[in-house]
């Protein structure tokens, strides 16, 4: 079974998009100390407060490039698929799809860290952190689900590790109950593994 273009793009999307909001803050951030720079009035330093202000000036440049590129190239993946939706399917259910990725996501993460009890009285907490669930949470945050007219495509990437991989078999279950809820008029079969990937499929009812 293959990726749909929304499963290739979606997480380049959202990381482009990242990445030009974090530029975009830096080179405000590098903007307004210019400004607080240029009312600073010091002669014994002046030659300093030049290449400082050259430097900044760098870098204020550079931020704002990767800010512009980042999002211009997030901007023409999200066009294309907007097009692609508009001439066969539906632009409402890309947003479907956008909003329920970031759901099952969010539905799937695990949290690290885990409190026991440790001494005789039962007052002393110690949290413990499990790299496993590490390595599960950095893998599942690939799923994408990919709404369409027709059928509804969940894709999920399989953890490496042989205990990550038995907590995604135990949570299959949990797992389709949660796209079906959230997709009623679609029917999903038993979920399928191809190589390192875990589908679910629904079909219209």
């Amino acid at each position: 079974m293959r990726k749909s273009f929304f499963q290739k793009s979606y997480n380049i999307v959202r990381n482009l998009l990242f990445l030009g909001t974090i530029s975009f803050t830096f080179s405000l951030i590098i903007y307004l100390v210019t400004k607080i720079i240029d009312n600073i009035n010091i002669p014994k330093l002046y030659n300093q407060i030049i290449i400082v202000q050259n430097k900044l000036t760098i870098c204020e440049y550079v931020t704002q490039n990767i800010a512009a590129l980042s999002i211009l190239i997030a901007s023409l993946f999200i066009m294309l698929e907007l097009a692609f939706r508009f001439t066969n399917d539906s632009i409402l259910n890309y947003f479907k799809s956008v909003y329920q990725s970031i759901r099952l996501r969010q539905f799937l993460k695990q949290d690290e860290n885990s409190k026991s009890v440790i001494s005789i009285d039962n007052q002393t907490t110690v949290t413990k952190y499990n790299p496993v669930l590490k390595k599960f949470n950095r893998t599942i945050s690939k799923s994408t689900v990919d709404v369409r007219k027709e059928a509804v495509k969940v894709c999920i990437k399989y953890p490496k590790t042989q205990q990550a991989q038995k907590l995604l078999r135990d949570m299959e279950t949990h797992i389709r109950e949660e796209i079906s809820s959230r997709n009623p008029n679609y029917y999903f079969s038993s979920s399928n593994r191809e190589k390192n990937m875990l589908w679910f499929v629904g079909t219209r009812r």
